[in-house]
């Protein structure tokens, strides 16, 4: 993991000295030395699946080859990229949600089997989606392939393989192929202060909130309905725990990968400030977001746009055909992405129908933001900030849940049938508990992020895009002197010696 001391100590510093060191200038070896070091770093992970990963890598080659051969004999794509994808999505299925189906079908129809003990393989939900994303462009046209080396850094790139950013064959391959112009000395520094902001959201914040949201979840689990304001608090604690876990483990990926002279696309951009949750989802978990747009959402609206223009009667049934449908499919593959259980559904469907309220009411009031130009006023915003994150606060009370009791416990306690209080592991009872989440919900909305404290040094693809999008409320912005250099490694420091006290698994590696 990012955040253990064998990978900051021992790994990461040796594999650093290697690529700059000894192959300077040997850029032909730049490729095969990321390739060998992430099958080791993968290896160290999780050994008995490095064949697993290989064999994902050789077949999706073997079909892009042939969607290649197609292309330039102007024969249709669709048989290998149908033979791809299902190859894809059946190792997926077999990892993730063999298992749940059969105890699904057990419980359901009473047959005694026994249930399968399979191992989730690290990361594949993150190579699988990727290179699904590859076929599906390749056959569309977007680039030539140029050879198998590129196809396997493409994939192979350990920063990025456990869990993402999922990123394009076009956004990293060019890069892969040269070293960039700046020097490396800069690109360390940049890219390890990235990784100490990422550490720091980790041990530091993600870590400490957890131990708000646990004991309540783990009373519910157990068949206790918590007190009402426990449960809130809870919720609102989880929330804040997968924001900054989800976002320092980010951090620290895009860090890594530019200490390697690589510049990983945007995968987190204060999504909490957002001001409604259409807005919440293009800047929560980006490359996702964007992976379903492109290859769920545009596939299904497109004919089934055309479908309800000569279909569909009046403006209600265009809409539910070309947008709710379409999106209410898109949110539910995201929540159960995330894994086999009622409780992603409930989260997809939770998150779909937000997402299809959201854009009527666009729709309903477009006059009116045309007028103003998209802008919310003022003294509105707030408001719509404060809606926005307790609709997602709820929907997320789901995603942690291990199961529809669960949930349910807790959504009746939240609307005051809680009879317990589940607290005692909380340091200062509730006070200290509102105590923490203040501090760290004011982060969330006053801090700047990453991107915008790294603003100088083009810290994601595309930043001159982003970085108009939520401006921070308090402008700080890192320089290459030394008071700043000085200024993240203390900061390094903290994170390390907070993660030494003994740290949690990412909660995406669970996906």
């Amino acid at each position: 993991m990012f955040n253990s001391a064998t990978f900051l100590l021992l790994f990461l510093p040796v594999a650093l000295v290697l690529y700059h060191g000894l192959f300077a200038g040997r850029d032909r070896w730049r490729q095969p030395f990321l390739i060998g070091l992430t099958i080791l770093f993968y290896a160290i992970g999780g050994k008995i699946f490095v064949g697993l990963l290989l064999l994902s890598v050789v077949v999706n080659y073997g079909v892009a080859r042939w969607i290649s051969a197609c292309r330039h004999m102007a024969r249709s794509t669709r048989w290998p990229l149908v033979l791809g994808i299902g190859f894809d999505l059946t190792l997926l299925f077999y990892f993730k949600y063999f298992a749940a189906v059969i105890g699904g079908a057990d419980a359901l129809f009473g047959l005694n089997a026994a249930l399968p003990k399979i191992a989730l393989p690290l990361g594949i939900s993150f190579f699988t989606f990727q290179q699904i994303g590859f076929l599906v462009d390749l056959a569309r046209g977007r680039f030539e392939m140029k050879s198998a080396l590129d196809y396997a850094g493409f994939v192979l790139f350990f920063p990025q393989l456990l869990a993402g950013p999922i990123v394009r064959y076009e956004e990293l391959v060019p890069q892969l192929r040269a070293r960039p112009p700046r020097a490396a000395s800069n690109d360390i520094l940049v890219g390890l202060t990235i990784f100490a902001i990422g550490l720091f959201k980790k041990a530091v914040i993600a870590d400490t909130v957890a131990t708000l949201a646990s004991p309540v979840f783990d009373a519910a689990a157990a068949g206790t309905v918590p007190g009402t304001a426990a449960c809130w608090i809870a919720a609102f604690a989880y929330t804040a725990q997968i924001y900054f876990d989800f976002s320092g483990y980010s951090d620290m990926a895009i860090g890594t990968a530019r200490m390697f002279g690589i510049v990983l696309p945007l995968n987190f951009h204060s999504p909490l400030r957002a001001t409604s949750i259409i807005e919440l989802w293009r800047r929560w978990h980006i490359t996702l977001s964007r992976w379903a747009q492109s290859y769920i959402f545009q596939p299904l609206t497109i004919p089934l746009a055309r479908f309800a223009a000569d279909h569909a009667p009046g403006n209600r049934g265009t809409f539910l055909l070309s947008f709710a449908v379409p999106i209410m499919l898109s949110m539910v593959v995201i929540g159960v992405w995330h894994g086999a259980g009622w409780t992603f559904v409930l989260f997809g469907v939770l998150q779909g129908l937000y997402m299809v309220v959201n854009e009527a009411w666009r729709m309903a009031h477009r006059k009116a933001r045309k007028a103003r130009k998209g802008h919310l006023p003022a003294y509105v915003e707030p408001m719509y900030q404060a809606l926005t994150l307790i609709a997602f606060v709820i929907a997320v009370v789901a995603f942690r849940a291990p199961s529809l009791g669960t949930v349910g416990r807790m959504y009746l306690a939240m609307i005051g049938g809680g009879t317990g209080s589940a607290v005692t592991a909380w340091p200062g009872g509730i006070a200290g508990a509102l105590a923490i989440l203040a501090v760290v919900y004011a982060v969330v909305y006053l801090a700047p992020n990453t991107q915008a404290i790294m603003a100088r040094y083009e810290p994601v693809l595309d930043w001159a895009k982003w970085r108009k999008v939520d401006p921070a409320r308090l402008a700080v912005e890192w320089r290459l002197n030394a008071g700043w250099v000085v200024a993240s490694a203390l900061l390094l420091f903290a994170g390390f010696a907070l993660m030494m006290r003994g740290t949690t698994n990412f909660i995406y590696f669970n996906f």
